[in-house]
């Protein structure tokens, strides 16, 4: 899943022009052919996707024994398979991998699909834990911003609106330059995570074993992902540091609902 992404990315972001020159000026022309074409990179995406699909159904098969005794589990067996197979139909319908609305759901799609199986993952083989509540608040806030700094950051990322905030750390848009008003927001909402996190390493402080220990990767992405967010407005978008922030940020979705798990 992590590598399907990855291919992904790369494709969208490569497509989508980031990392060219002159920038801004050829990020906001059409897609040249030579962005528009990667035929390896699109045999590996297709390779990938159809063994994971092959993956999802077998999850969900094995999951239908788990009905009685665990319900959650299967029924987020199927909501990935559903998920899949959607994915797969959204693929199946167009080939332009940089049109807007197709490389948002497909982004989006994709960061919910390797949320489930991962949750799917951590509690298939035991039951899960019974927190009390003063450390669980603060792991579910954590996983809602993330979620919603990785929507904030796929319409970024799919709308042509990397150029829109070059100023740091923030811009100061008007009401109408939505691009900028995103950037913002996306700053404000990593700003905001890193306050969570620190609260929720507070309150875990005193307790010892994994749920302790759990938050520690979590901070520390946050802060990769602060640092890579702030080198790319800076460097002006280069690819590979675009791609590196973007596994980041599926990397922070998996980190968080791990968290949630053990808090």
């Amino acid at each position: 899943m992590a590598l399907l992404a990855c291919v992904s990315a790369y494709l969208r972001l490569s497509a989508a022009g980031v990392g060219c020159a002159p920038w801004p000026a050829c990020y906001q022309q059409p897609a040249a052919p030579e962005r528009q074409h990667h035929p390896v990179a699109r045999l590996a995406h297709r390779v990938l996707a159809s063994t994971l699909g092959v993956v999802v159904v077998l999850i969900a098969l094995a999951s239908m024994s788990l009905r009685p005794r665990r319900p959650m589990v299967a029924g987020t067996a199927f909501a990935a398979l559903a998920l899949t197979l959607g994915l797969a139909g959204l693929g199946g319908v167009t080939s332009t991998a940089n049109t807007a609305g197709v490389a948002l759901a497909n982004l989006l799609g994709g960061m919910a699909l390797a949320g489930l199986l991962f949750w799917l993952a951590v509690h298939s083989g035991r039951s899960s834990p019974q927190a009390p509540p003063r450390s669980r608040w603060p792991a579910g806030v954590i996983l809602v911003l993330v979620v919603i700094q990785i929507g904030l950051g796929a319409f970024i990322s799919t709308t042509r609106a990397a150029p829109a905030c070059p100023a740091l750390p923030l811009c100061m848009p008007a009401a109408s330059q939505l691009p900028a008003v995103l950037h913002v927001s996306h700053r404000l909402v990593a700003i905001a995570l890193l306050a969570t996190a620190g609260t929720l390493a507070a309150t875990l402080s005193r307790r010892e074993g994994r749920a302790a220990r759990s938050v520690l990767p979590l901070a520390g992405l946050l802060l990769v992902q602060a640092a890579s967010g702030t080198l790319m407005v800076a460097l002006d978008f280069p690819l590979w540091l675009a791609l590196a922030h973007n596994a980041g940020a599926l990397l922070l979705l998996l980190a968080a609902v791990w968290v949630l798990a053990a808090a």
